[in-house]
């Protein structure tokens, strides 16, 4: 093979002298010109190659240093993702711990509930048998064990000049069981009453206020507003939260009651009256009848009961058949099973100062001007000029819930009466 190529090459060599001696000066000149350019072309051609070479020596270096640091973070990431494992694992032997213990809450609230039952079945044993005890006790001794409307029903306490807080203690609400038999006296069934005491139940307050309103989305989210001022408490915080909203008793020497409520003061003559006939007795289950009873400037007479349960003296305001004992005596609160709060827009036309209003079931946007985009086909809402917007709740409320146990559900509560303690102040 390598003699082929010398014999190749000598022949072709050959033949080039050969055609070079036939051409003449300038024609030598010219090739000789043609291959410097040749020449210079083919440096050229390798000084790039060379600085491709290069280029791509430094190129190979930044991509093993790339590669090195790749695999280091892939190390890395290789001992996080070993220790995430082993957080997830840890995790969810926490996570199994944490269900096995909240399945045990429920047991845990049903033992509590029993418990509670339990702890009022002994302390009304416990009352009973005190009630039970020698009849030579000493009255003092005893008087101080009971609250002032005990001590009063009992005979122990009298009214004189005293003033008293009015505190919540429960409600009586009808339980109305179904009347298969359906005859015609009981046609939709028996209403049993029943007593709620305020441990018993949570209360929906809205409160009364009067707020203006200047931002756009503060009106156009009006719905929300109305939702925040109402507030869930428990029964049992409802004096200590909202004590202003219930009245004062003040008595002077026993014939004069002035009741105070939100810096309002009415005045009533003032006296105990007594139902304790043989026959009233045998109506009120063998209890004694006892009321106040108050007369106003027009001479209208207002009663009010004492009521025994559990042992527990309570005085009470009826509610039953649209009566409201509370607002004819000149407290403001009322009950309700709905929203109360609203929004209002006042502003003057040809006609005086106008008032429009939105409740809780008004479209959104409601009492704004509005324009229509029909590029996204939607609504722009904003605020009328020269007018004014105010999120309004006119009165106090409130809403009565039972609270859920394993016997009862949630449900809203209509009370018939309400049952208050007098505290002395």
């Amino acid at each position: 093979m390598r003699k082929i190529s010398f014999l190749l090459f000598f022949v072709f060599s050959s033949a080039v002298a050969q055609e070079i001696d036939k051409l003449n000066k300038r024609e030598l000149k010219e090739l000789a010109n043609n291959q410097k350019e040749q020449i210079i072309i083919k440096n050229s051609q390798i000084n790039d190659q060379n600085l491709i070479i290069e280029n791509s020596s430094e190129k190979i270096k930044e991509l093993n240093q790339i590669k090195a640091q790749l695999e280091i973070s892939l190390s890395e990431s290789e001992k996080n993702l070993k220790v995430l494992e082993s957080y997830k694992l840890s995790s969810i032997d926490s996570i199994q711990k944490l269900n096995a213990e909240n399945a045990v809450i429920p047991n845990l609230e049903n033992e509590i509930i029993k418990l509670t039952d339990s702890i009022n079945s002994i302390n009304n044993l416990l009352s009973s048998y005190v009630s039970q005890g020698p009849s030579n006790v000493n009255q003092s001794s005893v008087s101080t064990n009971y609250g002032f409307l005990n001590n009063l029903y009992l005979g122990y306490s009298q009214i004189e000049n005293q003033t008293f807080r009015l505190v919540p203690a429960g409600i009586i609400a009808e339980n109305q069981l179904n009347n298969n038999n359906r005859n015609e006296y009981n046609y939709y069934g028996y209403r049993i009453p029943q007593f709620i005491s305020m441990s018993e139940l949570k209360i929906g307050v809205q409160e009364k206020k009067k707020t203006y309103l200047s931002y756009r989305n503060d009106v156009q989210n009006f719905k929300q507003l109305i939702k925040d001022n109402y507030k869930m408490i428990s029964g049992s915080n409802l004096y200590n939260l909202y004590s202003k909203i219930f009245p004062t008793f003040s008595f002077v020497k026993g014939k004069l009651l002035t009741i105070t409520n939100e810096n309002i003061s009415k005045d009533f003559l003032f006296s105990i009256k007594e139902k304790n006939t043989e026959g009233d007795l045998e109506n009120q289950l063998g209890q004694k009848g006892k009321y106040f009873s108050l007369t106003d400037d027009d001479e209208k007479e207002y009663l009010l009961e004492l009521i025994l349960i559990n042992d527990e003296v309570y005085l009470t305001f009826n509610f039953y058949n649209y009566e409201n004992d509370l607002a004819k005596l000149g407290v403001k609160w009322e009950v309700t099973s709905n929203y109360e709060s609203k929004l209002v827009r006042y502003y003057n036309n040809s006609y005086g100062e106008r008032a429009d209003t939105a409740q809780i079931n008004s479209n959104d946007g409601a009492l704004m001007d509005s324009n229509y985009d029909y590029n996204t086909s939607k609504y722009t809402y904003f605020l009328y000029e020269d007018s004014d917007y105010f999120l309004e709740c006119d009165n106090t409320y409130m809403s009565i819930w039972l609270i859920p146990t394993i016997y009862e559900s949630q449900v809203r509560v209509n009370p018939g009466i309400f049952l208050f303690k007098l505290e002395e102040i």
